[in-house]
């Protein structure tokens, strides 16, 4: 007769232990739906209000830009525009180049800026600070690339004309004010 009783005894603690876990998977799920809620509602919201610039940029084309008005090093240049999550300024095309002429001009009207090409790989293979090739599209002052004294291996904005942008190859430790793009 004790093996009923310790068949019963043990069908009680088995019935406990799984209402515990039950109880436990209940708790689990309500937390589940409490997160999931979370999200849905932050997601709502994202797309309520579009995603916006750092502070201090400005939007062109879906990408946010800076004229940065304190000068540095093209690498130092490079750190700041990291720190905002972003990197120095690609106008891979006429319209952006444009538009950071005139954004560059609003901070300094007749000085250098950095942005992010340089050819410090290959000598006279340009590359843009995300890796990529420079590409048909360029906005080279007269003469330029010239690698002047063998070590202009970063690229400015010059001040050689002010009717357009034009770009120049510079020593990287000269120091410029400089242009930053994010991803809003």
């Amino acid at each position: 007769m004790s093996t009923g009783f310790d068949a019963l005894k043990r069908g009680q603690d088995d019935m406990r232990q799984l209402s515990t876990t039950l109880d436990a998977l209940k708790r689990d799920l309500d937390k589940e739906r409490s997160r999931t809620a979370a999200l849905e509602q932050r997601l709502n919201e994202m797309n309520e209000k579009p995603p916006s610039c750092p502070e201090g940029y400005t939007i062109s084309r879906g990408i946010c830009y800076k004229a940065f008005d304190t000068k540095k090093t093209f690498s130092g240049a490079a750190a700041a525009c990291r720190e905002d999550g972003g990197t120095l300024a690609m106008p891979r095309n006429s319209e952006t180049n444009v538009f950071l002429a005139s954004l560059y001009k609003s901070v300094h009207f007749n000085a250098n800026f950095w942005f992010g090409l340089h050819d410090q790989r290959t000598e006279g293979s340009f590359d843009w600070v995300d890796g990529f090739a420079l590409g048909k599209y360029n906005s080279w002052a007269p003469g330029q690339p010239n690698n002047l004294d063998g070590n202009q291996d970063c690229v400015r904005y010059s001040t050689f004309s002010s009717r357009k942008p034009n770009w120049d190859d510079a020593a990287c430790n000269w120091s410029f004010y400089f242009i930053c793009q994010a991803v809003p």
